[in-house]
């Protein structure tokens, strides 16, 4: 069952079930999001086995996206005195922003490997950034409405 902040505002869960329900779903999120990491960091650790001793801080440094975005936030959120129910699209949004950053370093990375440059790389932080900003302003627009 996923409960997102509609399903509270309507009183489909009592208090003290609901905060339950909030922190496992963000803890579920939390394993998630490392297990992501260390895909990204096994992917790549062998990617610059076989890039013949060449190597690249985005490449090496990928796993830290989604740790620091998405699981540092997902363990954090649950001690707060209240924890936060974020709105189903600001959620998504947030997510596809990991998502973008994430692919957008390992990208950066192989093109470094390669010995070369893009203006793709840049293209990935700039959507990544946009959409972090949408997220917390959906967020902050669903908490003000």
């Amino acid at each position: 069952m996923t409960l997102y902040a509609s399903d509270i505002e309507r009183n489909d869960c009592s208090g003290d079930q609901s905060r339950e329900m909030l922190q496992l779903r963000y803890f579920r999120a939390a394993r998630n999001y490392v297990l992501i990491a260390l895909a990204v960091a096994v992917f790549g650790a062998v990617y610059e086995h076989f890039s013949f001793g060449v190597y690249s801080y985005y490449m090496i440094y990928a796993f830290a996206v989604p740790l620091v975005c998405g699981a540092l936030p997902a363990l954090l959120l649950p001690f707060c005195k209240r924890v936060p129910a974020i709105n189903e699209f600001a959620g998504k949004l947030w997510r596809d922003g990991i998502a973008v950053w994430t692919v957008g370093s390992l990208f950066t990375g192989v093109v470094q490997i390669y010995g070369t440059d893009s203006v793709w790389s840049k293209a990935y932080a700039i959507a990544g950034l946009a959409l972090y900003a949408a997220s917390a302003i959906a967020a902050l627009l669903r908490r003000f409405s």
